[in-house]
């Protein structure tokens, strides 16, 4: 009868914790693993700025065509529709019919929990805005390693394209919104390195609001990485800005945690009554 006893309990336990980690699934908050802001570069900023805030890594500023007239180059602003504390990083690449100007800004992603640096269960988001692309040969673009890029060609239709390693898909958002300043995000879900990882691509107001555009997907990531992020402005006609890069990572809530302890708390003691 004792055993019998025991044996009940035993499965009683486990079941706590299948609930606990049932609840600890569905219960996540977005914890930050990398983070920067153009307000840290009040002291200083240009074609060789410092590497701060967190879990990136240094920035790689190219300019071309810059030796005299069209110019091109970047600056601290203080007056765009992304700014937060004060400031965001403005470019400039003044639209020529001859030597092409063009600047960009780019940051390799650190390694994360996974050992790899592409984006694995994370979201990468950042903001940008600009005040004039076209008409001619203006571009402005914002890539996310070699798998995706979110581009405004001054040439083209008045909207914003999405490019997949598949597909180039033209979205609902137009200049009047970029004008007004986006917030852009990319998630990566599934097995790293996989032929059919999961993304979720979400364009919204900086302002706030609900999202403009949204859609989902798979690539294979094995091939296609998601480790860097590159803005591009390449003969454009006004300045364009960007700001607020971030990664996020989605963890159990503290909450979910300690349901699972208890689970597990409760598992340990039915094998010592045992």
């Amino acid at each position: 009868m004792k055993m019998h006893n025991s044996s009940r309990i035993t499965r009683f336990y486990p079941s706590a914790i299948v609930l606990a980690l049932g609840l600890s699934g569905g219960m996540a908050f977005a914890a930050a693993t990398a983070s920067d802001t153009a307000a840290n570069y009040t002291s200083g900023w240009g074609s060789s700025p410092a590497n701060l805030g967190t879990g990136f890594g240094a920035w790689t500023v190219v300019v071309q065509n810059n030796d005299g007239p069209p110019y091109a180059g970047t600056y601290l602003d203080s007056s765009s529709p992304v700014i937060t504390g004060g400031s965001s990083w403005g470019t400039y690449a003044n639209n020529a019919t001859t030597l092409i100007p063009s600047i960009s800004l780019s940051r390799a992603f650190n390694p994360g929990a996974s050992t790899s640096s592409s984006l694995y269960n994370q979201t990468f988001s950042f903001a940008m805005a600009s005040y004039g692309v076209g008409p001619g040969q203006g571009l402005l673009s914002a890539s996310v390693g070699n798998a995706f890029s979110f581009q405004y060609v001054g040439t083209g239709s008045d909207a914003m394209i999405f490019n997949t390693p598949t597909a180039a898909i033209t979205t609902p958002v137009d200049f009047s919104e970029l004008n007004a300043g986006l917030l852009v995000s990319l998630s990566v879900s599934g097995a790293l390195n996989s032929p059919s990882e999961g993304y979720t691509f979400t364009v919204s107001p900086f302002a706030g609001g609900s999202p403009l555009y949204t859609t989902s997907g798979t690539f294979d990531s094995s091939v296609d990485n998601t480790s860097s992020f590159t803005f591009l402005d390449s003969n454009t006609t006004q300045n364009n800005y960007l700001n607020d890069l971030n990664i996020t990572a989605e963890v159990p809530e503290p909450s979910s945690l300690v349901l699972l302890g208890m689970g597990l708390a409760g598992w340990l003691s039915s094998r010592r009554r045992k």
